[in-house]
């Protein structure tokens, strides 16, 4: 990702924008930029619950590759 052309995109974006609870939230965002160790603030009990069962199976190699889904997938719905 170019970060340069994605801050050029987004200064285009806002230039033209006119939801003022868009700016509202931004303007927000910009003033309280939340620390990444707050991030669990951030998240329902339940959010929390599931992002623990997510990591448990990672952790006992209960996942599947991209390519099994996309195979699986192609499989079901012909995609």
């Amino acid at each position: 990702m170019d970060i340069q052309l994605e801050k050029y995109k987004l200064m285009e974006w806002l230039i033209t924008l006119d939801d003022i609870s868009v700016l509202k939230r931004l303007k927000r965002i910009k003033d309280n930029p939340i620390d990444e160790s707050e991030w669990s603030e951030e998240v329902s009990a339940i959010e929390k619950a599931l992002i623990g069962i997510g990591l448990k199976d990672y952790k006992e190699g209960n996942t599947y590759s991209h390519k099994q889904v996309m195979e699986e997938l192609n499989e079901k719905y012909g995609l």
